[in-house]
C-alpha cells in the first residue's frame, strides 16, 4: 500500500481495482459534441496502449466519465488518469482553438521504439480528422459557436473507490453499464462498454 507524494489521501493498493469518476469544469456538458466523445475515446485507447492497465467497464457522458480499471505495477491510478485528462484536454483545445500551425506536437511518453511513434503517428492524424470535421460542421458558424463552448476543462483531480471485493466490482460494473439510462440518454448511447464497437478496449474479468 503506497501513499501518493502529494496527496494526504490518495493511498494505492497493489494489484487493485478502481472505480474512478471525473468531471468537466463546472460540469460544463462537452460530451454533447459527438467529435468531443470520440476525441475521448481515442485517447482512452492509447492511453491504455501506453499505460498497461486492465479496462473492465467505462462509460461517457455529457460532463463525466467513469472507468472500472487494474493499474500495472508501472503506472498507478493517479498517473493514468492525469495522462487521459491531460491529452484529453489538449485535443479538443486543438480542435476549438486551432493555432496557425494545426495540432500541437504529441506530448505522448511511452519509450522510444517504432511501435510508440507508429502510435503516436496515427493519434495524430486521427486528431487531424477530426479538427477538420468540426471545422466543416460548424464552417458557417465557426466563431459563432466557438464563442459557446469554453476551453475545455476537467475539474480539478478525480474520484476514486477501491473495489474490496466480487460483490462490490459486480455492483459498479452494472452502475457503468446502466448509468445512460440513470442520467436519460437517448437510447442507444453508444459510448459506453457494452457498445461492442468498443470491444477491443474491454479486458476479461477474472
Amino acid at each position: 500500500m503506497i501513499k501518493h507524494r502529494n496527496s494526504q489521501k490518495r493511498v494505492y493498493f497493489e494489484d487493485a481495482v478502481y472505480f474512478v469518476t471525473s468531471y468537466t469544469l463546472n460540469r460544463h456538458p462537452y460530451f454533447k459534441e459527438s467529435i468531443f466523445c470520440d476525441v475521448f475515446m481515442e485517447n482512452l485507447g492509447v492511453c491504455k496502449k501506453l499505460k498497461s492497465f486492465n479496462l473492465y467497464g467505462w462509460v461517457l457522458l455529457h460532463n463525466h466519465f467513469h472507468l472500472l480499471i487494474k493499474p500495472s505495477d508501472e503506472f498507478n491510478i493517479s498517473k493514468i488518469i492525469q495522462f487521459l485528462k491531460r491529452h484529453v484536454s489538449r485535443d479538443i483545445n486543438d480542435i476549438l482553438l486551432p493555432s496557425e500551425s494545426g495540432i500541437s506536437e504529441s506530448r505522448f511518453q511511452g519509450g522510444n521504439n517504432e511501435k510508440c511513434d507508429q502510435l503516436i503517428n496515427d493519434h495524430r492524424k486521427k486528431i487531424e480528422l477530426f479538427q477538420l470535421r468540426y471545422l466543416q460542421k460548424y464552417q458557417n458558424q465557426k466563431y459563432q459557436n466557438q464563442l459557446k463552448i469554453p476551453k475545455f476543462c476537467w475539474h480539478e483531480s478525480f474520484h476514486d473507490h477501491f473495489i474490496r471485493n466480487d460483490l462490490d466490482f459486480d455492483e459498479h460494473w452494472e452502475y457503468i453499464a446502466w448509468n445512460p439510462v440513470k442520467h436519460k440518454m437517448l437510447d442507444g448511447w453508444p459510448y459506453v462498454f457494452t457498445n461492442p464497437e468498443y470491444e477491443d478496449l474491454i479486458d476479461e474479468c477474472i
